[in-house]
């Protein structure tokens, strides 16, 4: 089997499982064209993207691609791969992305294009689209944080704008095709919602699905054998927002309102769930508080939740429903409310009119409920701003503070007030709005500071602003400083200690396109983005502009009628459908009746996962594998597992050990039906029934042996024997046998002289817990099972 091109640097890594693959629900597709979809963010943040996910599940589901994924490094391996040479290579099988024939890059927000273009370099393709010969790949383009395509222009050789699911096949079928690079490239600029920069600024309109359609829902998602940011199963609850807040471009850019139907958001998290394993799950829209049957949503999903012993985490929510929903499942840990500016003019000027009182009744409504805390988001640098409405900001966190010291809550950090400068953007009403300079930022944002107290503040630097307005409003000037900035080593701009404000303030400074940013833009005059369509008419984004500076407010047109923006035919709202009920008794704690211990072992690039990601991918596969395991008593039902002595990184070993509790006696098909849901790399080799009282390997511990090897260079027995804890060190043949006190962290394999130092991989190929009987006489654990049987048998 071919090694990993990263294999032999991995221990050197901050976090080497996000470069291993193998997660549950990986495969590849070898023969098919292979296209590439990238997340220009580390994998972290890339595997919790839902945009990656409908992507992949789409393309997946036709079987005409192999669909790989890849992410931008960390620092640490991104200067190695610098250092080196190395290739940027796919997760799924360790590939160079170059040899794709289509690589997708999902740029959701400006401040990731510098990744963008540094990954691009990694991967060996020109950063210029002319630049490239009929060798490359096709580079494509999508994503929410692309409204403005023409700072990434000159970079990418096709561009899509707008929902995918629907264009998805044919496009990548096109790009990826039989025949030259340049006539693929051309076919696909037919297609709808697609841009050609090389063709010129012909008029392209921004894709919509007409509704969230069952089959393009992933069930079967890929679960992360590391901890990421969104580390549960999504389902997708509406897509789409008409309450026009005249900053968002969310707001703007992705309607109409598209809901799915109550049953099958509940079909949808059960089978999510029972295909993942995941302990929870989360829904994903704009506001929650919008979904039109959102009541009767959360009367289905507090049983569901019980069935299935798993939580259902909730998308934000408008202040004035917290009460009126008044459900505890909806405070889960902190409330995070989003009254965007401090005063209620300026909230009546970005059309969100909620009331001073409507946010405090909201904040009591959710600390009464349980909530722990409280953040407020607000923005700084909107248009016509003034200093008593940043005033604004401190009094109203001061008031909540005050209602959350009165609920009990006093600690300092139990109200966080966020702040993020006002960034203008396209296909908004704010679109012709300036942005104030980033001193005057940092005056207004040091402003509400000094005014806060008892409240913790955070900001967002508005040098990252002042980039992100550049890029997000900008035309050929922006991809001029953006491949300048890339070519001085800006990248990581979306991370604060990475942001290169050296190499970015002398592209900007003094420039047409900082005057294009500061400054009103004519409502007469040209804009870059003209030649796209969102849908929403620049008439209406103009009056609703005249309605930011007169200070009048517009209603949502789902409540008061057709608004007339131009995004849909001005249709009634749709019907109400009924919720379906949902039954079961719930996962029971219930009672053991026995034990089932299991030898399992981890193999190749499976041995770079740490102890504590292992326990969370055993609990995942236990739930996906039905097994009857007797649960926990907390709120989220847990399967009750332990675990022998945890083996160090970068180990692999064929004799660890897991007990699994079990309410019923367990067959050999079940144990077979278990070892076929572990992720690449993790096997089970053998299991033993034991009694329910039987106490756990950790509990039994006395002393542990450890074979070692084989592997070339290993140390000298005598050496080894040298170091406290380590009772008896001896070859047998070319492995090392070393017995242990595992209370003794010096005696911990991976500290031992000459294994500690070294930079290849360390197998264990066995692990004896033994317990010391009365006499003294050692005894193995596993020998203590009467039958211990082979999988294979």
């Amino acid at each position: 089997m071919r090694r990993h091109p990263y294999e032999d640097l991995l221990h050197l890594l901050r976090r080497p499982q996000q470069y291993t693959g193998g997660e549950w629900g990986s495969l590849t597709r070898p023969g098919l064209p292979r296209v590439t979809l990238v997340y220009p963010d580390t994998y972290e943040l890339g595997m919790s993207n839902f945009g990656l996910a409908v992507l992949r599940h789409v393309l997946l589901q036709t079987g005409r691609f192999d669909v790989r994924r890849a992410f931008m490094p960390a620092p640490d391996l991104d200067a190695m791969m610098e250092e080196r040479g190395l290739p940027w290579v796919d997760l799924e099988a360790g590939d160079p992305v170059f040899e794709s024939r289509v690589v997708a890059f999902g740029l959701p927000a400006e401040a990731l294009y510098s990744n963008f273009l540094r990954l691009l370099r990694h991967a060996g393709i020109p950063l210029l689209a002319r630049n490239r010969s009929g060798d490359h790949p096709v580079v494509l383009a999508g994503g929410g944080g692309i409204t403005n395509p023409v700072p990434i222009g000159p970079m990418a050789d096709v561009v899509f704008l707008g929902e995918a699911e629907e264009q998805a096949e044919e496009l990548f079928g096109v790009l990826s095709e039989a025949g030259s690079r340049t006539d693929r490239i051309e076919a696909a600029s037919s297609l709808p919602g697609v841009w050609v920069p090389a063709l010129g600024r012909r008029p392209v309109e921004v894709q919509r699905v007409d509704r969230l359609r069952r089959e393009w829902a992933p069930v079967r998602q890929l679960v992360p054998n590391s901890k990421v940011s969104h580390d549960r199963a999504v389902v997708e609850l509406a897509r789409g927002c008409t309450r026009g807040c005249r900053f968002c471009q969310a707001g703007h850019t992705t309607r109409p309102v598209r809901e799915r139907e109550p049953a099958d958001v509940v079909e949808l998290l059960s089978e999510s769930l029972a295909a993942t394993g995941w302990e929870k799950a989360g829904l994903l829209t704009l506001s929650y508080s919008d979904y039109s049957r959102v009541a009767g949503l959360e009367r289905a999903l507090e049983p569901l939740q019980r069935r299935l012993g798993a939580r259902v985490t909730r998308p934000s929510l408008r202040p004035d429903t917290i009460s009126r929903l008044g459900s505890r499942e909806l405070i889960q840990g902190r409330v995070t409310l989003a009254p965007e500016a401090g005063s209620e003019e300026l909230r009546n000027r970005i059309n969100k009119p909620i009331s001073d009182d409507e946010i405090l009744q909201g904040v009591d409504s959710a600390l009464e409920l349980g909530a722990k805390g409280v953040k407020l988001y607000f923005m700084l640098g909107l248009p016509m701003e003034e200093d008593r409405d940043l005033r604004a900001i401190a009094d109203l966190a001061g008031r909540i503070s005050g209602l959350a010291r009165k609920r009990g809550r006093r600690k300092r950090r139990d109200v966080t007030v966020a702040l993020s400068p006002f960034v203008p953007k396209p296909h908004t009403p704010l679109q012709w709005a300036p942005q104030p300079d980033v001193e005057e930022l940092r005056r207004r944002i040091g402003l509400v500071r000094r005014a806060c107290r008892r409240v913790t503040v955070h900001y967002n630097d508005p040098r990252v602003a002042f980039v992100e307005a550049a890029l997000s409003l900008g035309g050929d000037d922006a991809a001029e400083a953006l491949l300048a900035a890339a070519g001085a080593g800006a990248a990581y701009d979306a991370w604060s200690d990475r942001f290169r404000w050296d190499v970015w303030e002398p592209l900007l400074a003094g420039s047409s396109l900082e005057e294009w940013v500061r400054s009103p833009r004519p409502v007469d005059g040209p804009l870059p983005w003209d030649f796209v369509s969102t849908g929403v008419s620049r008439d209406y984004l103009l009056r609703e502009w005249e309605r930011y500076r007169s200070g009048e407010t517009a209603p949502d047109c789902r409540i008061a009628g057709c608004r007339g923006c131009g995004a849909c035919e001005g249709g009634a709202v749709e019907a109400e459908t009924p919720v379906p009920e949902v039954g079961g008794n719930g996962v029971e704690p219930l009672e053991a009746t026995g034990v089932i211990r299991l030898v399992w072992g981890k193999s190749g690039l499976a041995r770079m996962t740490s102890h504590l990601d292992a326990v969370r991918m055993w609990g995942r596969a236990v739930r996906r594998a039905g097994m009857p395991v007797v649960w926990s008593r907390g709120y989220v039902r847990r399967p009750r597992l332990h675990f022998g002595p945890p083996l160090f990184l970068g180990a692999s070993s064929s004799a660890e050990l897991v007990d699994l509790a079990v309410s019923r006696p367990v067959t050999p098909g079940e144990i077979r039906r278990l070892g076929g849901v572990m992720p690449q790399g993790f096997d089970i080799i053998a299991y033993c029934a034991l009694q329910p009282d039987s106490k756990p390997p950790d509990e039994l511990v006395d002393l542990v042996r450890y074979r070692i090897g084989p592997a070339g260079g290993l140390p000298d027995p005598g050496e080894i024997a040298e170091v406290p804890g380590v009772l008896e060190a001896r070859r047998e043949g070319e492995a090392l046998v070393v017995l242990v006190d595992p209370n003794r962290g010096s005696a911990r394999p991976d500290r031992l002289p000459g294994i500690a130092e070294r930079e290849l991989e360390v197998p264990i190929e066995r692990i004896e817990l033994l317990s010391r009987e009365e006499g003294g006489t050692l005894v193995s654990l596993t020998g203590k099972c009467k039958e211990m049987s082979s999988l294979e048998g």
